[in-house]
């Protein structure tokens, strides 16, 4: 499957899924059953892949969001259901080139550079030596363990979140505070990044009807505030209202992402304004999910490097 028949599934599926979401038959973003996981290689799939896979999960109703490869399967001694049908996931690789144009391994430009950075410690990148390099996805397909017969046990039970509710809420806290973001709480029904007074500001606590639709809406702000021009500097194209809906859908993502991350609930909460937008600018741009996935996983990961690191 190529890069553009990805993105189309993907979009078909969200598409479904914006319409269960305008019904009420769907709340949240990623599935409560937890990240979309691999038991056999412990591995926590990346963004576009938690959703590729968690709308599948919602579309094929299954009880487990764990999945393997083929070879995985046969490994732990299981085996595929007749007539199942793979799910394509991606990931990015990069390719290496030299000054001569000459293909070369990961490991031979890594070392190349080092060699580099040893005789001169002003080199940082591949460019300044004369290696090229060139980012691309690579797609491989995958299987819901409800699509197998025989796996051991322990690989189709979920994933152990291994945290208590306190501790995840504990966790959330120490993301925030470690931002550095200016945060201000008010008795109001507001929340909303302040570009020009560099603020979030936030309802109290109490006025939400659980911790997790604090924390999501909390979330939601933040990757605002990471794309401001002193951070990661969004420079959307376009008409200010389908910038302002594709901002919204950015901020809802990064939101479903870092709950993902700490393993809580993650609220669809968009009015039907901008999910319309939404609809319309998926039906007209089938790149315009893979645009918002990428600012938003950008975004995710600038948030989450701002942690502390302890000993």
């Amino acid at each position: 499957m190529g890069k553009n028949n990805l993105i189309e599934e993907v979009t078909c599926k969200l598409l479904l899924l914006l319409d269960k979401v305008t019904n009420g038959d769907i709340e949240t973003w990623l599935p409560l059953s937890g990240l979309a996981y691999n038991p056999h290689s412990e591995h926590v799939y990346s963004s576009l892949n938690q959703l590729l896979l968690s709308l599948e999960l919602y579309e094929k109703n299954y009880s487990y969001n764990n999945w393997l490869t083929f070879k995985q399967i046969k490994k732990e001694g299981g085996s595929v259901v007749k007539d199942a049908r793979s799910v394509m996931v991606t990931f990015t690789d990069t390719a290496y080139t030299d000054a001569d144009g000459k293909s070369m391994s990961a490991e031979a430009a890594k070392l190349a550079l080092l060699e580099a950075k040893t005789s001169d410690s002003s080199i940082s990148t591949y460019l300044e030596i004369g290696i090229l390099t060139r980012r691309f996805l690579k797609f491989y397909p995958v299987f819901n363990v409800a699509q197998t017969e025989g796996l051991p046990d322990v690989l189709i039970k979920p994933q152990s979140q291994g945290l208590t509710e306190i501790e995840k809420h504990s966790l959330a806290d120490e993301i925030i505070n470690d931002t550095g973001a200016n945060i201000v709480h008010v008795a109001g029904n507001s929340a909303h990044f302040n570009g020009f007074l560099y603020k979030i500001q936030m309802p109290m606590l109490q006025q939400f009807s659980c911790k997790e639709n604090y924390y999501a809406t909390l979330f939601h702000e933040l990757i605002h505030w990471a794309g401001h021009p002193n951070r990661l500097h969004w420079d959307f194209k376009g008409d200010a209202e389908n910038l302002y809906a594709f901002e919204e859908l950015v901020a809802e993502l990064g939101s479903a992402f870092l709950c993902g991350e700490v393993g809580i609930r993650t609220p669809l909460k968009s009015n039907a304004a901008y999910i319309k937008s939404w609809l319309r600018a998926l039906q007209n741009d089938h790149m315009y999910l893979l645009k918002a996935v990428s600012y938003a996983d950008r975004a995710t990961q600038y948030i989450l490097k701002r942690q502390r690191i302890t000993v």
